[in-house]
This record gives structure tokens, C-alpha cells and sequence, in this order.
């Protein structure tokens, strides 16, 4: 028996526990550490399904992107002895019955799907043929947007910098 579908329910319970508490915990910084458990849940699932692309691209854009951003967020506001949401939940009921309801109509949607299941070869890796594609066939709309990015990048540092002086 190969190891993936243990691995797979692994990595999900890590993803699933990491966003429950991401939900539930009180403290900010807790809850930006759990999302971070989540995040990296998430790219060994991309790991393990053969997605090297999407594994990296998950730990390079979300573990290392908004995490951060997320931290220097709270760090910079000073905000990270306060709690998050009111003292006192009014809508429990109503939450939990619509979080329930959507449960179930997933459940329902998934179950009626007729997913078919089985196993798929792992071939070549990923990160080649989209690195062609993006250097090829589409190396205008790749330079567009990086210039794109690049320009919005300098506006936005030019405008903080004009208000602060």
C-alpha cells in the first residue's frame, strides 16, 4: 500500500485543526500562527498530490507572503495583547445553524457529484513545462505583468512616502 492516502488525511487534519483555530482562538497572533499551520497543511497536500508548482507557489505566496504581511499588520498596529471579535456572541445560535446548513448542502452537492477516484501517475515535474509555456508562448503577457507589478509597486511606495513627509 502506498503511503500517500495516509499522508493526504495527515496533512488534512492539520489543515482542518490549524483553520479551526484560526477561527476559534482569541488572540490575534495565535490565530496568524494557526493560519500559518494551515497554510503549510495546504502545500504538503499540493506535495504529496504531485503539484510541485502549486507547493511552492502555496509556501512562497501564502506562507511567506501573507503570513508576514499579516505579522508586520499586527506588529505595526500594536495591537497584539487585544482580542478578536466582541466579549459577548449574540448570533451563536444563528451562526452554528448556518454553518450546519452549509455543511450539509456541501456534503449533499459532493455526495450527488459521482467524483470518480483512483490514482493517477506522477510524471514529469510540473514547474518544467509551466516555466516553458511562461518563457514561450506567453512571455509577452508574463513581462507585461511583471511590469504592471513593478509599477504599482513604485506608485504605491511613492504615495506612502509623499504623505509622511
Amino acid at each position: 500500500m502506498s503511503p500517500e492516502p495516509l499522508l493526504f488525511w495527515i496533512f488534512a487534519s492539520v489543515c482542518v485543526v490549524g483553520g479551526l483555530m484560526a477561527v476559534l482562538l482569541p488572540r490575534i497572533v495565535h490565530a496568524v500562527f494557526s493560519l500559518f499551520l494551515c497554510f503549510c497543511g495546504v502545500a504538503a497536500i499540493y506535495a504529496v498530490a504531485g503539484a510541485d508548482f502549486l507547493a511552492v507557489a502555496q509556501l512562497v505566496i501564502y506562507v511567506g507572503g501573507v503570513i508576514i504581511l499579516f505579522s508586520f499588520g499586527i506588529l505595526l498596529t500594536g495591537r497584539t495583547a487585544t482580542s478578536l471579535g466582541p466579549k459577548e456572541v449574540r448570533n451563536r445560535p444563528f451562526g452554528v445553524a448556518l454553518g450546519a446548513a452549509l455543511f450539509l448542502g456541501l456534503m449533499s452537492a459532493i455526495s450527488a457529484g459521482g467524483f470518480k477516484v483512483g490514482t493517477a501517475d506522477v510524471g514529469e515535474p510540473t514547474t518544467e513545462s509551466i516555466g516553458k509555456l511562461l518563457l514561450g508562448d506567453y512571455i509577452i503577457a508574463f513581462e507585461f505583468a511583471s511590469v504592471l507589478l513593478l509599477v504599482a509597486l513604485v506608485g504605491a511606495a511613492f504615495l506612502v512616502r509623499r504623505t509622511q513627509t
